[in-house]
């Protein structure tokens, strides 16, 4: 008789399986939520790296190493740790009414872009006059680059109008407010606050050519101001002794020019940092109204809206004049 046949196998019941086992091991196997989920994060901020170098070569032509759009957006970009678009368009309106006013090295840009020559940079008349005649039209330009980001943002991910209405609106504000701020943070007090502080503050009383106490510092306060001496004694010389000093962040609720002086109606918002020395403190509290006088030279550049904080001192029942300044910032700031 032939060899008996194999014995063939028993068919595989699936049943018999274990089914917390197979599933134990593909556990094994998926990486865990966490690292997923950081893995995730990882690619996605190296996306949006990679977006935000891509943005920067787009809105510099002529690349962004020394270039003028690359030396302010390299300086956004520190300034406030920008890494993406959504940081970048979060950050504009603060590096329009914070930065470019308070922060803004314009000798440095003007060197590294080769906006003036060393012999002008270097003298510092020279320097002055570079300033006034070219300050206002590169606050602009920076001001319009920032536009130019937004639009680009907002275009490449397909935001509605009125996704981004106040950055638009900030940005075409900021042609016209950001230089003026940037003068105002640069020149005031001004030249008639700067002399009532000279005339009623008893530390500023004995300084070296005090122009109320010889010809010859009136000369040098009339050459730093560019103001006629008989103006200011005119303006000043109904001063009665200083009253009270106070500090404070304040809206400019109106702006009104009376002969060769401005009227400046300032609006508290708050109480903040520390009243004048050497007077009786005047609480501030929210919507108190105070009268500020200024000469033209910077009550002309000061606009309804704008914010105004420093430290003030009253020499009439309504007249004040500021003896120190903290900052100035467009309506539209977005931290004040």
């Amino acid at each position: 008789m032939a060899a008996a046949a194999a014995v063939a196998p028993e068919p595989l019941d699936i049943r018999a399986i274990d089914l917390a086992e197979v599933g134990a091991e593909e556990e094994e196997k998926e990486a865990p939520p966490e690292e997923v989920a950081a893995d995730e994060e990882a690619a996605e901020c190296q996306d949006q790296a990679v977006y935000w170098a891509e943005v920067k070569k787009r809105l510099c032509p002529c690349g962004i190493e020394d270039s003028p759009e690359g030396w302010l957006l390299q300086s956004f970009a520190e300034w406030y740790g920008i890494t993406s678009a959504v940081e970048a368009l979060t950050n504009i309106k603060a590096f329009l009414a914070e930065y470019l006013i308070q922060e803004f090295d314009y000798k440095d840009w003007c060197k590294c872009c080769r906006k003036a020559s060393e012999k002008v940079i270097e003298d510092d008349e020279r320097w002055s006059r570079f300033v006034e005649d070219n300050i206002v039209r590169d606050l602009r330009f920076a001001s319009e680059l920032m536009l130019r980001l937004a639009v680009s943002v907002a275009r490449d991910f397909g935001l509605k109008p009125s996704d981004w209405k106040d950055i638009n609106e900030a940005c075409g504000n900021a042609v016209r407010s950001v230089p003026a701020c940037y003068r105002l943070q640069r020149q005031l007090p001004g030249a008639l606050n700067r002399a009532r502080a000279l005339r009623h503050i008893p530390l500023l009383a004995f300084e070296d050519l005090n122009p109320w106490k010889s010809d010859e510092g009136q000369e040098v306060f009339e050459h730093q101001h560019n103001i006629d001496w008989g103006l200011i004694e005119a303006v000043t010389a109904k001063d009665a002794k200083p009253r009270l000093g106070f500090s404070g962040v304040f809206t400019v609720a109106d702006v009104a020019k009376h002969d060769e002086v401005f009227w400046i109606h300032l609006c508290a918002l708050r109480a903040s940092g520390k009243a004048p020395e050497g007077f009786p403190v005047k609480p501030v509290q929210e919507g108190d109204a105070f009268l500020w006088e200024t000469d033209a030279s910077v009550g002309s550049l000061l606009e309804k809206g704008f914010f105004v904080s420093g430290r003030f001192i009253m020499v009439a029942t309504e007249v004040c004049f500021m003896s120190e300044l903290s900052f100035v910032a467009p309506s539209w700031a977005p931290s004040v």
